[in-house]
């Protein structure tokens, strides 16, 4: 492919092209060219940093080529939002919005914008309601949710030649976080898309030719040895010497993504006006709290587990539920330190906050610990309504400061620029997780002079080596989507 088309997915302002907006609207010109990037294409990801206006950048589209039929499928979270952005960005007349809350609400087939979560995919009524139908413009918002190599029954909802993407003209996806984790996450989207871009290989074929051999857990038939010394073959995750789990060639990947399906800009590329934002490492003192939920015997076998291979963490590979059950009481210790740190900095002169937890007893305590400064609050099982319901307050009642929320759904795509300090109560190996919840703060809208987000960890603990596997991590996803040649 020629350089001409690996340098369009850096552009900063369309070369002919401005797609129409309504009245009073005032895109930004990079939001033009994200436009003009995917009406080059068949199919494309949009792929910008955070916060840069994704969602506007796809209706954007949708007006361009007059799309009358437009299913949104994004996190659940979101669909209300996505309402509120059609109504402002939208070209049609009177345009007919319908985002599906639950499954007895049925699909509309008078509606310009269907709005339906992933997780609605799995009702069989509700996938053959929106399958007996065609759609101009199938966007697939926060698209990382199509991350799994090996599918589920949410990615073949989509991507099955008998999925959405057989009633679908045109597919856009959007994500800023299109790798989480790790380069084959991507693979869904280049099939996705552009096929043909890799030569139309399987899923292991990009394994093979994007990973060198390294060590590590595979899941799979092996043969082991009993203690009366006979030897079995059995089924399940095992250790092998030869796994492909060593990312390589991202130089070339990098190429295939911007060359041919994506368009991704940085912050620092198209919005100078925004503050800097960084992470802050700070070290806790090992209580007697954490040092007796370090003296669990959860902690020995995931110990275990990361010395043998850091990345099984990557699949959250279970032993015995130690994992979870090892982090819980890890997150349960600390959080009274983690209060205390909140105390400090509202003394510090902080005026708002942005929390987030993994688990339900971590938020419980700080929620009530926390409760004196006016909080909000969102969790896995609030409703829709209610999410947005708490981000509107947070951002427009002075006397609510702190944002506290389950990190999945308080991360993905709201808007609490009213902070500029995000604190992650809970360190997670996935860098994407842990960036998508600063990304909250560091986005249009934010006044501030700085950004800062606060990540915690005890000292001697696997919270410290996950943070360093985290940064190496971030060095591959950097090489694969960033890197100007």
């Amino acid at each position: 492919m020629s350089d001409h088309a690996v340098e369009a997915s850096w552009a900063t302002e369309p070369m002919f092209y401005e797609a129409p907006s309504p009245p009073g609207q005032d895109p930004r010109q990079y939001q033009y060219a994200a436009v003009e990037y995917c009406l080059s294409r068949d199919h494309a990801l949009i792929g910008d940093a955070p916060g840069l206006g994704k969602t506007i950048e796809l209706i954007m589209l949708s007006n361009a080529i007059e799309a009358k039929k437009n299913l949104v499928v994004c996190p659940a979270s979101l669909r209300l939002n996505w309402e509120r952005e059609i109504w402002r960005w939208s070209m049609l007349s009177n345009v007919r919005t319908y985002p599906v809350l639950k499954a007895k609400d049925g699909v509309s087939p008078e509606t310009n914008y269907l709005i339906v979560s992933y997780d609605m995919l799995r009702n069989n009524n509700i996938l053959q309601a929106i399958l007996d139908l065609r759609w101009d413009h199938l966007i697939l918002d926060e698209a990382h949710y199509l991350k799994d190599p090996k599918g589920n029954k949410r990615t073949a909802a989509i991507c099955a030649e008998d999925g959405l993407r057989s009633v679908a003209g045109r597919i856009t996806m959007a994500s800023g976080t299109i790798l989480p984790n790790q380069p084959i996450e991507c693979y869904n989207a280049i099939r996705l898309l552009n096929w043909d871009a890799i030569d139309n290989i399987s899923v292991d074929s990009f394994r093979d030719y994007f990973y060198e051999k390294g060590q590590g857990f595979v899941t799979g038939r092996y043969e082991t040895t009993l203690k009366d010394g006979s030897k079995v073959w059995k089924y399940g995750p095992h250790w092998s010497e030869e796994v492909r789990n060593v990312p390589c060639n991202l130089e070339q990947l990098r190429t295939i993504l911007r060359g041919e399906i994506m368009i991704r800009r940085l912050k620092e590329d198209v919005l100078p006006e925004l503050p800097k934002k960084q992470w802050h490492v700070f070290p806790l003192a090992a209580s007697s709290e954490v040092k007796k939920a370090m003296a669990d015997k959860s902690w020995s076998k995931v110990e275990k587990l990361y010395e043998l291979d850091a990345g099984a963490f990557d699949e959250g590979i279970p032993i015995d539920g130690a994992i979870s059950t090892a982090f819980r009481l890890l997150g349960e210790a600390t959080a009274p330190s983690i209060a205390d740190y909140i105390d400090d900095l509202f003394d510090s002169g902080v005026e708002k906050l942005v929390v987030g937890a993994w688990h339900r007893s971590v938020l419980d305590y700080l929620k009530e610990r926390l409760g004196k400064y006016g909080v909000a609050y969102m969790d896995g099982s609030t409703s829709t309504k209610r999410k947005q319901a708490q981000v509107d307050l947070f951002q427009e009642d002075a006397d609510i400061r702190i944002m506290l929320g389950q990190v999945q759904p308080l991360g993905e795509g709201w808007t609490l620029t009213e902070a500029q300090d995000v604190v992650q109560a809970e360190p997670w190996w996935v860098p994407g997780k842990n960036d998508q919840l600063l990304e909250r703060t560091h986005r249009f809208g934010q006044e501030g002079d700085r950004v800062l987000g606060h990540m915690p960890f005890v000292p001697g603990t696997l919270h410290e080596k996950i943070i360093s596997q985290v940064v190496t991590k971030d060095r591959n996803i950097y090489e694969t989507l960033d890197v100007r040649d």
